[in-house]
């Protein structure tokens, strides 16, 4: 009740006694308890970096799951190699990280059937028990499609990685304004009627030698770029499907990948097909179907 009207209990050391329940038989003499000991400092925790065994796994981020971000999936991964009690390897240095290694950052918002993430334990276990333990503490969403045992001292998959294929579905917004068309010089020129669609558009891409884009370097400095070059195919998706005729269409495409900056990026694709088109494009969903490794 007093706790409810916040009133003011005074010290019953000095005054009454207010029954709380804290002191002995004897009123005003307060129960002392004796404190615990102080434990032996032994140092500060040293996690284990030894690396024993190096698992590979393909896995998916569907639905919701596509509006996690990179560093969030990161967390993700190390709150569930904690919880299923994997025998996960750190980095050294002053602030040890979990050996958790993902082949390449998925944009937010595109879903994914083939994304790789490396994982490094300090003791050996089996394949199949341990995809067992990781998947029962992972969303309902990112599902695990295969799970392979790496040599430890095999380059990462973020080392290999070379291409990815995406499967992308666009739609014509409109006409695309003179100011954003930009300059094709030393590019072999391509027929396109004005009444053309998609497969044709697709053909003109893919019959062109060169498609020059300006890149604007982290220093500020601004390079060209073959974004042709960067391509490796390029088809429609189901040419007879009704979309066609509300002016969408669906596209799968494989394009360089690689962590050294050599990327085609969905937006490099609707670029080309506003070239060939003169019709803005928008971009209505994206999946990455999967990450191309170049073993050697």
């Amino acid at each position: 009740q007093k706790a409810l009207e916040a009133a003011t209990v005074p010290d019953c050391s000095f005054e009454g006694c207010s029954r709380c329940g804290v002191c002995g038989t004897d009123f005003g003499h307060n129960v002392v308890v004796a404190p615990l000991p102080i434990p032996e400092f032994a140092g500060e925790f040293v996690p284990n970096g030894d690396r024993k065994q190096r698992f590979r796994v393909w896995f998916g981020k569907l639905g919701d799951m596509a509006l996690v971000g990179h560093l969030d999936l990161l967390r993700l991964f190390d709150r569930v190699v904690r919880r299923a009690n994997l025998p996960i390897s750190f980095t050294g240095g002053f602030h040890p990280l979990p050996r958790i290694s993902l082949a390449n950052a998925l944009p937010l918002g595109v879903t994914s059937t083939g994304e790789i993430v490396d994982f490094e334990l300090t003791e050996s276990m089996d394949a199949d028990l341990f995809r067992e333990k990781l998947a029962a503490q992972l969303p309902e969403n990112m599902p695990i499609y295969r799970v392979e045992s790496i040599d430890v001292k095999a380059p990462s998959a973020n080392q290999l990685l070379e291409a990815a294929e995406y499967v992308i579905t666009v739609a014509v917004a409109g006409a695309l304004p003179e100011n954003e068309i930009f300059d094709m010089e030393n590019t072999a020129p391509v027929s396109v009627a004005p009444d053309a669609h998609w497969e044709a558009w697709v053909k003109a891409i893919v019959e062109t030698e060169a498609f020059w884009w300006d890149h604007t370097t982290k220093s500020g400095k601004t390079q060209q770029v073959n974004l042709r070059d960067r391509l490796q195919k390029l088809e429609l998706v189901d040419p007879s499907s009704d979309t066609q005729a509300e002016g969408k269409a669906v596209l799968r495409y494989t394009g360089s990948c690689r962590n050294d900056g050599n990327l085609l990026r969905v937006e490099h694709i609707v670029l080309m097909l506003e070239q060939v088109s003169q019709l803005e494009v928008q971009i209505l969903q994206v999946q990455r179907r999967q990450l191309i490794l170049g073993y050697t």
